[in-house]
């Protein structure tokens, strides 16, 4: 237990620390984001948030990671470093969609070939159990990246994809912890650390934004103990859950219901599924005329209260826990827009009788 602590304060330390150099180093080399019409901010800020959090979970991690850990811890920094070097290059020259999407696919690679990081059972979803190795492996490498472009599209306003991913981690962390892995409680914590010294930097007036760099590692690491938690299941102490693929896709319901309600409705344009726009639930929210910080925590409050409903309703099944969960996910996601029509059409009313 005494590395679980050491690699939080050592993970938050790194961040607090690092970030101010960063800051001032990106302005006087003029590395920036700089405001646009689909950007929601109107000062030029720094986008290398990234690079203190990768600093922050690597080195916390490794001096915490003890010796008897389940996980091939290797592979997991070869895989970060993939994705921090990609990361760095999209934030600082861009770089494009399929070479963004080459990288992923080899840096997940590594961690489902090597690293033996694979959903290796469905728990009877559907009537499927085990997988074959091919099926399990092609599935594997297909959930991390959308997990991973899951938390990279959510990262548009402070605080959101920073405090989705504390939410996240936190139920990951306390889990794994109790149920004594404490190689993948070290990542947890080192990533919780992370972002909470990162959080104190991006909240309004933000100094910085962790960029896609930062948000890559993210998802990155959050899929990674995602898969951990559905293939570690089965043989935990007091803890194991059931209909744990479907529990996880509720504890990861903003990114990927986000993602996919975006996708589908773009899609139905006739538009690519990856074309840009301000379709996601955040801009709906702040279409409302709330603050970043208003918008992030509604967010934030949302995810965790929806990790206790489906918590809570774990042992209904795995088909009407993922109805439950679309429902739910749907209704909120549509409020929004509800209000915003009744607003348009008030004001179109009153236009017209003067």
């Amino acid at each position: 237990m005494l590395e679980i602590v050491v690699a939080f304060i050592l993970s938050l330390v790194i961040v607090v620390m690092a970030i101010p150099s960063v800051i001032k180093v990106s302005y006087l080399k003029h590395l920036f984001d700089v405001p646009s019409e689909r950007k929601s901010h109107n000062e030029v800020i720094p986008t290398l948030g990234g690079l203190a959090i990768f600093a922050g979970v690597t080195i916390a991690s490794s001096i915490g990671m003890p010796e008897n850990s389940v996980i091939k811890y290797n592979y997991l920094i070869t895989a970060l470093m993939i994705i921090f070097f990609i990361g760095i290059k999209d934030d600082l020259l861009v770089t494009a969609p399929m070479k963004k999407l080459l990288g992923q696919v080899l840096a997940v690679s590594i961690l489902v070939v090597f690293g033996g990081v694979r959903i290796t059972s469905m728990y009877g979803f559907f009537g499927v159990n085990e997988l074959t190795p091919e099926v399990s492996s092609a599935l594997t490498i297909f959930t991390l990246i959308v997990i991973m472009n899951g938390f990279n599209l959510i990262d548009g306003i402070n605080w959101l994809c920073s405090g989705v991913s504390l939410i996240i981690t936190s139920f990951l962390g306390l889990w794994f912890i109790y149920n004594q892995f404490y190689g993948l409680g070290v990542i947890s914590v080192s990533l919780i650390g992370s972002i909470m010294g990162f959080m104190w930097f991006n909240k309004t007036p933000a100094k910085i934004f962790m960029g896609d760099t930062g948000s890559l590692i993210l998802g990155l690491i959050i899929g990674y103990l995602s898969i951990y938690f559905i293939q570690l299941n089965p043989i935990a102490s007091e803890q194991a859950l059931n209909s744990v693929p479907i529990l996880m896709f509720g504890i990861l319901i903003v990114p990927l219901f986000d993602t996919l309600r975006v996708f589908v409705r773009r899609v139905l344009k006739g538009k690519s599924p990856f074309s840009p726009d301000s379709n996601h639930i955040h801009h709906r929210l702040l279409e409302l005329g709330w603050s970043h910080m208003k918008a992030s925590l509604v967010i934030m409050t949302f995810n965790t209260l929806f990790i206790l409903m489906i918590y809570f309703f774990r042992n209904i099944g795995s088909i009407p826990l993922l109805m439950l969960e679309l429902v739910v996910a749907s209704i909120f996601s549509f409020i929004p827009t509800i209000i915003i029509r009744k607003h348009y059409k008030k004001k179109k009313l009153k236009i017209s009788m003067d």
